[in-house]
């Protein structure tokens, strides 16, 4: 039955219970007190994010959109307020949802730049499996896709003639991306394990504070993925779906508390040029003056 067709569709949705709504695809009526939090938390955090990428933009834009991913994830939450009295607007729900479920995203990209940049930046690419230019890009181009492939399922749920494959398609995309999510913590875990062995990268200063933050986010953004993947593996009107307290503790909060600590350590502010290990001076370091590669003065050079 379409949605024309549908009697609840005529009716005042506050003459109705939102749990048997057939037209409210909520099937719940979004709380002001929860996503007015949301907004806070999260338009608190994108200000202080966007202020940093102002402040230090001479440092780079390479960490851009980690601020943009926070700004849409407060308009997402922004947009539920607004469709407590727009609970029968299909449209208006599948716009917040696209913000609120694809705007996460964003913020796994950004540890994915972060992980290669951080690698670069000590000198360290002999400790992950592959280059560091390539887990950004590898990592991405699979972040790229996952995203597309949400967007499309959610698109054809929308519609009457593909509801069924539709959310099935939005599931793949988010079981594609928890399993490229957690490859990537692994990752993340087995450099900690190998840098540790070396002391001219562990004892270097200032970035283990910034490392550690980026493991922080890993737990709290598989905790949010994994909720997603369960979630809709009930369906837009499963348990875990059609109750908003669901969706704030397991989705909302967990994201923003991996998300806020680069509101501390910013990662350009930290990986400076002037701040690097140099190659040559690991190598001394490393193996002595006479390492390969290493310049004694300048008869040695040329």
């Amino acid at each position: 039955m379409g949605r024309s067709d549908n009697p609840d569709c005529l009716l005042d949705p506050a003459t109705i219970d939102a749990a048997t709504d057939t037209c409210n695809p909520l099937r719940y009526i979004p709380s002001i007190a929860l996503n007015a939090t949301g907004v806070a938390l999260y338009g608190t955090a994108a200000a202080i994010t966007i202020y940093y990428q102002i402040r230090y933009r001479k440092l780079g834009l390479w960490f851009m959109v980690l601020p943009i991913s926070v700004a849409c994830e407060a308009i997402g939450l922004a947009l539920r307020i607004w469709l407590r009295t727009n609970v029968h607007s299909l449209g208006g729900y599948i716009v917040t949802n696209m913000f609120v479920i694809l705007s996460p995203c964003g913020l796994l990209a950004a540890d994915y730049v972060l992980l290669g940049r951080l690698v670069r930046w000590l000198n360290a690419d002999r400790y992950l499996f592959i280059r560091p230019e390539k887990v950004s890009t590898i990592f991405i181009i699979s972040d790229v896709v996952t995203f597309l492939i949400q967007a499309t399922g959610g698109g054809m749920s929308a519609m009457a003639s593909m509801a069924k494959i539709g959310p099935k398609i939005f599931l793949v995309g988010l079981a594609a991306q928890l399993g490229s999510f957690i490859l990537f913590t692994f990752m993340w875990l087995v450099f900690l394990i190998r840098a540790r062995r070396d002391t001219v990268v562990w004892n270097h200063p200032g970035w283990k504070g910034l490392y550690f933050a980026l493991g922080w986010t890993c737990i709290f953004f598989i905790v949010r993925s994994c909720f997603r993947v369960v979630e809709l593996s009930q369906g837009y009107v499963g348990y875990l779906a059609t109750h908003e307290a669901f969706v704030f503790g397991l989705d909302t909060i967990p994201l923003w508390i991996g998300l806020v600590v680069y509101c501390w350590y910013w990662p350009p502010k930290i990986l400076t040029a002037e701040t690097a290990i140099p190659k040559v001076t690991h190598d001394y370091q490393m193996n002595g003056p006479d390492s390969p590669g290493r310049v004694h003065n300048l008869d040695d050079k040329y």
